[in-house]
């Protein structure tokens, strides 16, 4: 499911004015626990950004001076349709979202887009997991050094094994009939057939290439129809 800026960013945002004073902006600041505010014109349309590092370099100016002559004027707005992939290709830290009107709508900081990246993540992981628990096919993979990363519920119920009582352990002790580790050296898919405490299964093993180089092995397991 593609992720758009509207789903990620903040909120309820402080605006700031152009009139206000350096005293004035200050005090919000440290009201609101925030170390930046876009500035925005009475029809609420962007028109500079303001951050404590305007606060710092204000430092010796007269208290009532307004923000409008420290405010930094090159801002660079986005909007709420566009995908968040391409806004983090942005180099700015703070990014003012608006409408078609170009009023503003919201606002992306670097901690929303890592926040959307971490959720999507999860929610990607997720579905994988569901996909392989849901295979009527027993499911093992394991890494280059053949330790033993997914075992999926199809598995658990064909082999009579829990998948948290094996995952991490090298596959050669615990299915060592298998021979499973030889594909990390091989590269070469195999099919055979394999009899477990009386039960015959179809076997079909291949090696794990993302990149061109081997970083892991999947194996799939199935009884015969006719069995």
């Amino acid at each position: 499911m593609r992720v758009f800026v509207r789903d990620v960013m903040s909120r309820g945002v402080l605006k700031l004015k152009k009139g206000q004073t350096i005293k004035e902006v200050n005090q919000m600041f440290l009201d609101r626990i925030i170390d930046g505010a876009p500035v925005v014109d009475d029809d609420g349309k962007v028109i500079g950004i303001f951050t404590k590092t305007h606060l710092m370099r204000a430092m010796g100016k007269p208290m009532d001076t307004p923000i409008e002559r420290l405010m930094n004027r090159n801002v660079i707005s986005i909007g709420e349709s566009m995908p968040v992939e391409e806004a983090m290709n942005i180099p700015v830290g703070r990014l003012p979202v608006v409408d078609k009107e170009g009023k503003m709508v919201g606002w992306l900081t670097r901690t929303d887009l890592a926040s959307a990246f971490l959720d999507h993540y999860k929610s990607s992981i997720e579905g994988l997991w569901n996909v392989i628990d849901s295979s009527p096919h027993g499911i093992i993979t394991i890494d280059e050094e053949g330790h033993i990363t997914a075992f999926n519920k199809t598995a658990e119920r064909l082999w009579g094994v829990e998948a948290e009582r094996i995952v991490g352990l090298r596959v050669s002790e615990v299915f060592p009939v298998m021979k499973m580790e030889k594909l990390l050296k091989t590269g070469e898919p195999v099919s055979f057939k394999l009899q477990v405490d009386g039960v015959l299964f179809n076997i079909d093993m291949a090696p794990i290439k993302p990149n061109g180089a081997i970083n892991g092995a999947i194996a799939e397991f199935y009884r015969p129809h006719n069995e």
